[in-house]
């Protein structure tokens, strides 16, 4: 088995350190493909910078190659697929770090794609498409909206592949095939991450973003989750009490002068420069809540609020990073990211028998219209009201 193990490594990394990339354009241009362009040893680098024929071929042998070390290791020398896949991952390691290069080769994306696409087809081959076309929808509009929204490439790795991971776990948790296409995905998540320091979402600029209070934001969810293990009146309850807290603050604030100050002093950073003179977005957001709690049903103001919480920050932080032009204070990529993540909690809350799919959509759908209208409302309040008014009439 050790033995097995060792081999089945060396022949991956010996395999996967072959770079077509570098020795193509050694004999075209008679030049180190790691010296222009991106640097790196890939099908992208030679493909802008050499030609469409050495990509191709560059394309192909590295997609295959780690695919080709498993298939060896697995059907000629009759080795454990566990053994086998690290032979496999090693020639990802190998096109990464080539011993004759120095050590700096490509980032391997393609090798682990190659890897990816095989299990992945493994698994899809176990059930019928028909069974998967929920989950394949809810892939397409991730993948459809991330590239909408961001162009990018990288982000649309860091962004789609969890949510792919999940479904992959939440359909394929018992084969085995399911765990060593994840780590293809930890692989090329990981390198995405490093890929994208240019978009620091700390180093945003932007007087009227507080940003600990986008990130806070989720941890609303402990609302609807302590629906499930307290009665609704008492959650009711705890809202209007978290609510009440908030508005006293917003009076003694807004019209107590030795209070102003006071918070002035020391909750400066608590609030927005937008509500210095008005009652803040956070009274209206746990009013949104109160409200749809205690107008609706629990299935209905938990699917509501879902959209809300998660709607919200995704909105945000598309229109910050990603906005080339503003309607009505609003951004088109902004709502692309707000319906994006309402579709995907319409998607979670049905596959977990909270709310039926159909009218769940209906839901994503009408709270993303809603926040992007200008109503003169404050959308903490309006989105989750009036889409769980909408749910209630389908349900």
């Amino acid at each position: 088995m050790v033995l097995q193990l060792i081999f089945s490594f060396m022949l991956g990394y010996f395999v996967g350190s072959v770079l077509p990339a570098y020795f193509l354009t050694q004999m075209i241009k008679g030049t180190d493909i790691r010296e222009i362009g991106t640097g790196h040893a890939g099908t992208t680098n030679v493909f802008r910078n050499v030609g469409i024929f050495p990509s191709i071929v560059t394309a192909l042998f590295d997609l295959t190659k780690g695919l080709a070390v498993l298939l060896f290791c697995i059907n000629i020398l009759n080795f454990p697929e566990s053994i086998s896949f690290i032979g496999a991952f090693a020639a990802i390691l190998g096109h990464v770090f080539p011993f004759y290069l120095g050590f700096h080769g490509g980032r391997g994306v393609a090798t682990a794609t190659g890897l990816l696409l095989f299990y992945l087809g493994r698994l899809i081959s176990t059930v019928s498409l028909k069974e998967l076309t929920l989950e394949l929808t809810v892939l397409l509009v991730i993948i459809f909206a991330t590239l909408y929204i961001t162009r990018e490439e990288n982000l649309l790795a860091i962004v789609v592949i969890p949510f792919f991971s999940v479904l992959l776990l939440l359909n394929f948790y018992s084969n085995p095939h399911v765990y060593y296409l994840l780590i293809c995905n930890i692989y090329i998540f990981t390198l995405s991450s490093l890929n994208i320091k240019k978009y620091n979402i700390l180093g945003i600029k932007n007087e009227n973003i507080i940003l600990w209070r986008v990130f806070i934001r989720p941890v609303a969810v402990l609302f609807p989750l302590l629906s499930y293990v307290m009665s609704h009146d008492a959650l009711i309850l705890l809202i209007g009490i978290v609510l009440s807290i908030s508005v006293i603050f917003d009076v003694l604030r807004l019209y107590v002068p030795k209070f102003a100050s006071f918070f002035e002093k020391y909750f400066s950073k608590v609030y927005k420069k937008a509500e210095k003179k008005k009652i803040s977005s956070i009274t209206g957001f746990l009013l949104g809540f109160f409200l749809t709690f205690f107008l609706f049903s629990r299935e209905i103001a938990v699917t509501a609020v879902f959209f809300s919480i998660f709607g919200d920050v995704v909105a945000k932080f598309s229109g910050i990073l990603f906005a080339k032009k503003k309607y009505y204070d609003k951004s088109l990529e902004g709502t692309a990211g707000f319906f994006t993540s309402a579709f995907i909690c319409a998607y979670f809350l049905s596959y977990f028998g909270v709310i039926d799919f159909f009218p769940a959509l209906i839901g994503a759908s009408i709270a993303t219209v809603v926040e992007l209208l200008p109503l003169n409302i404050d959308d903490n309040i309006s989105v989750p009201v009036i889409s769980a008014f909408v749910m209630s009439l389908l349900i």
